[in-house]
């Protein structure tokens, strides 16, 4: 008999993933036995949590979504290169007893944006948010040679930390400038949070809108942007390719995410 292994996404809240459904399509597709849970982590349970999965043999990581994200890179016992250039860790691999944070949602950027056509080199990228996922996608835009980087938030001291760490600017969301790349990196318009467009008022037609949230897919921020000109990139890309690279991370087997994928599709 296989030994089952175990794994997890944390955030708070949690139960929008689809993370648990994509790891069983991925561990059934590749033979390995596995239970992947969802599992609900409050701020102030979150070390606790990781100390105890520290601790058990078969537990072999976790993903990390919001708000966990930063915190996480500071709870591991070891960074990965990737996780320290964002600041922010979306993994965590249990080996040997210990906890190392990487970030293969940087990469998750990178495909998505490369999957629609949409170029970062030489472009003024506006990342909407200053949390974890806003940090890859600033590095994502950093080391494939955005012309400008701009951070908006509500929080202009947090937009202002994030922008130094990547050599951005920092505005407040109503004052975001004029972009060839408009991205939502705020949980705005996911599945039970506030439903509304953060596109600025006066954003570039023909521009690349690209929403993280991939649940619902299609957001307020996506029907916003392609009814008023703007091509439109969704979370799902981005999900997809983070996910398979957590995976292979886990268990050193590549799932066959475009099988998968096609094969959902016909369904």
């Amino acid at each position: 008999m296989k030994a089952v292994r175990r794994a997890a996404v944390i955030g708070h809240p949690v139960a929008h993933s689809r993370s648990p459904e994509l790891f069983a399509r991925f561990a059934a597709a590749t033979g390995i036995a596995l239970v992947y849970e969802a599992v609900d982590v409050a701020p102030d349970d979150l070390a606790a949590t990781l100390e105890r999965w520290r601790a058990e043999p078969d537990f072999v990581g976790c993903n990390v979504t919001l708000p966990h994200k930063e915190r996480a890179l500071a709870l591991a016992d070891r960074i990965e290169p990737a996780a320290r250039a964002c600041g922010a860790a979306n993994v965590l691999t249990r080996e040997n007893g210990t906890l190392v944070a990487g970030n293969t949602d940087v990469a998750g950027v990178e495909a998505a944006l490369a999957a629609h056509g949409v170029e970062l080199r030489g472009a003024r990228v506006a990342i909407l948010g200053a949390g974890g996922a806003a940090r890859a996608v600033a590095e994502a835009a950093r080391r494939n040679g955005a012309l400008r980087i701009v951070v908006a938030a509500r929080d202009r001291l947090r937009a202002q930390s994030v922008a130094r760490d990547f050599g951005a600017d920092a505005c407040a969301l109503g004052d975001v400038p004029p972009a060839d790349v408009y991205v939502n990196a705020t949980p705005v318009g996911m599945e039970g949070h506030d439903q509304r467009s953060l596109l600025p008022l006066d954003a570039v037609r023909g521009a690349a809108a690209f929403d993280l949230v991939y649940v619902p897919e299609q957001t307020p921020f996506l029907v916003d942007a392609r009814a008023r000109g703007l091509r439109t990139v969704t979370g799902t890309t981005m999900f997809l390719a983070q996910a398979a690279a957590t995976f292979e991370r886990w268990f050193g087997i590549a799932p066959p995410v475009a099988e998968l994928a096609a094969a959902k599709e016909r369904a």
